[in-house]
C-alpha cells in the first residue's frame, strides 16, 4: 500500500478557496455600529423575564439588597471578622 504525501500548498489553496472572503463592517461617522436581530432581542427579553420570575423577592428584600449594594459600592459596608469566622464554623459544623 502506498501513501501519498500531503502537500501543504494544496491544503492552503483548498482552504483559501473554500473560506468566504472577510467583509468589512460599515462604519457610521467613524464609529462602529452594532445591531441585534429581532430574535436576539426577543431572547434577551425572555431571559430577563425568566430571571425575574425565578427571583421572587419582597419589596423589603429588594430595598435591603439595594441598600447593601450602595454601601458596598461606596466602601461603607463592613463585616466584623468574628462574624465571618462564626459563620464559617457554623457551615463546617453543619448547622
Amino acid at each position: 500500500m502506498k501513501i501519498n504525501p500531503i502537500l501543504t500548498s494544496n491544503i492552503l489553496k483548498t482552504y483559501q478557496t473554500a473560506r468566504p472572503s472577510p467583509t468589512k463592517a460599515k462604519t457610521v461617522g467613524g464609529r462602529d455600529e452594532v445591531t441585534f436581530s429581532d430574535e436576539a432581542l426577543s431572547f434577551s427579553k425572555a431571559l430577563a423575564e425568566a430571571r425575574d420570575a425565578i427571583e421572587v423577592r419582597t419589596p423589603e428584600e429588594r430595598a435591603h439588597i439595594s441598600d447593601l449594594t450602595t454601601a458596598v459600592r461606596q466602601g461603607e459596608y463592613h463585616v466584623e471578622s468574628e462574624d465571618v469566622a462564626e459563620k464559617i464554623l457554623e457551615s463546617v459544623r453543619g448547622r
